[in-house]
């Protein structure tokens, strides 16, 4: 399986991107007696409408990086150009562990002034998919265990790690972290299962 590579992140893509992520923060934060929320939806329907109307094409699409290696544009966790994405800006990417700076929104909040358990669960279980990859063995998770040592605040800069432990066999072993400042909010093991050479895409120019 192949699929194309572009230079670098769309602009364009990573700003509508952005724009409508400060949309989602704006949309769970204003005052409903402060705001015609109809109107906005009326405005928010006829943008969406012309995105439509531009046309469909598959979500994956990959970006080159500086150095080698590529970012999924429109990844649900690391995506500059998925609004679902916070997203994750990776800072180190090596084969003995890699490394992501984050900023979750009151958007992903779920006990209050606390980030979802969910997200914090994704956010790890992406950082371990990355080390294994980053370490030669590209996997899908077949399991994971987030142990949750404190609540994960929002609105300040997390910081995720991951790392392969060991390989036995198609079964990869990794471990992470999910900390703000010195704090470990989360920890996380997780086994995936290496793909095969034959599964695995291939990106092409």
């Amino acid at each position: 399986m192949t699929f194309p590579v572009v230079d670098g992140v769309p602009p364009g893509r990573a700003l509508l991107g952005t724009r409508i992520r400060e949309l989602i923060e704006a949309s769970v934060r204003v005052r409903d007696d402060e705001a015609d929320l109809a109107a906005a939806a009326s405005r928010v329907e006829a943008v969406t409408a012309a995105l439509r109307a531009a046309g469909e094409a598959p979500p994956l699409l990959l970006a080159a990086l500086e150095g080698g290696g590529h970012l999924s544009v429109n990844n649900p966790l690391e995506g500059p150009g998925n609004p679902l994405a916070p997203p994750l800006s990776w800072v180190a990417v090596g084969p003995e562990s890699v490394r992501a700076e984050v900023l979750l929104g009151s958007a992903h909040e779920g006990p209050p002034g606390r980030v979802h358990g969910g997200w914090v669960a994704a956010v790890l279980d992406h950082v371990l998919g990355r080390a294994t990859a980053a370490a030669g063995y590209p996997g899908m998770t077949a399991s994971l265990t987030v142990d949750y040592h404190r609540g994960t605040p929002y609105a300040v800069p997390l910081v995720a790690e991951g790392r392969l432990v060991r390989r036995a066999g198609r079964k990869l072993h990794a471990s992470g972290t999910l900390r703000a400042g010195d704090e470990v909010c989360a920890t996380a093991t997780a086994i995936l299962v290496h793909f095969s050479a034959d599964r695995f895409p291939v990106p092409t120019d």
